[in-house]
């Protein structure tokens, strides 16, 4: 051992301790095998449920990982969308004249569906009475045409000149069902400053924007938007598509004056219950 070099002493530090890690695992496999059946299967259990753990804990970490997405929305695509889902919501209301050749229609006010079962609300202005040159009461009827092209005459239901509406309903059979599509309805609260649209014209739809700028006495709801195509029964909606309001009743008649629909609903079951009124 004295003679040997520095170098010599290390490769025979790493003979013996070889020479050792053999000699112990044979001891240990040698043991093992000598023992009992429970030690040898706890063993096994250990490193079963310690590789479960180990393989299955990421599977984990992956599935509570959330992924959020942002999406961009434009007001131009929102109030696109929300006409496309109203117009079929909407009625021109013609008042008929005469008859054969001396029939003449006219465009008299828009009117919106209110129901399934054909309900529309309308300003009570598209009633008003003519006479001739004799002062005689000139006969009249009245027409909806609905968004798709067809014409219905329409019955005057209820009219409550303190309020300003009236109700029409379409002399029709129940095939005619699928023509009335009532819009949705806002139940919440309007804030000023909020953005609205609203559907009117005369011949063909037309839509003006603004925001609600004032909510005055008896709730009537005042905007910005000024606007030739704002004809007598133009509805109001919110970006969502919720029907809010309707150019008519007992207000000052201005383009951006609009009457709450839910006032409208509200005569719905006076309508019920009361006779039409005189006009």
């Amino acid at each position: 051992m004295e003679g040997l070099t520095k170098q010599q002493l290390i490769l025979l530090a790493l003979l013996v301790s070889f020479v050792t890690s053999i000699a112990t695992g044979i001891v240990t496999v040698s043991l093992v095998n000598q023992a009992p059946p429970a030690l040898t299967q706890t063993i096994n259990r250990v490193v079963e449920k310690t590789i479960e753990r180990v393989v299955t804990e990421p599977a984990k970490q992956t599935a509570a990982v959330v992924t959020k997405e942002t999406v961009v929305v434009k007001a131009d695509d929102v109030v696109v969308a929300a006409v496309e889902k109203n117009t079929r919501s909407i009625v021109r209301i013609k008042e008929v004249t005469g008859a054969g050749e001396k029939r003449t229609e006219n465009f008299a006010g828009l009117g919106l569906i209110l129901s399934k079962d054909g309900t529309i609300v309308a300003d009570i202005g598209v009633i008003y009475r003519k006479d001739d040159s004799a002062g005689n009461s000139i006969p009249e009827s009245y027409l909806g045409v609905f968004a798709d092209g067809t014409a219905l005459p329409l019955d005057i239901t209820f009219a409550d000149k303190d309020v300003g509406v009236l109700f029409f309903k379409p002399l029709a059979t129940t095939s005619a069902a699928a023509l009335y599509l009532p819009p949705l309805f806002s139940t919440t609260n309007l804030k000023l400053g909020q953005t609205v649209f609203v559907i009117g014209g005369a011949e063909t739809n037309a839509v003006s924007t603004g925001i609600i700028a004032n909510i005055g006495e008896h709730a009537i709801i005042r905007t910005d938007i000024r606007s030739d195509d704002i004809v007598s029964g133009s509805v109001l909606f919110n970006l969502s598509g919720e029907a809010i309001g309707i150019n008519a009743g007992v207000l000052p008649k201005s383009g951006h004056n609009f009457f709450p629909l839910g006032q409208v609903q509200a005569l719905l079951a006076k309508m019920a219950s009361s006779s039409p009124v005189a006009y």
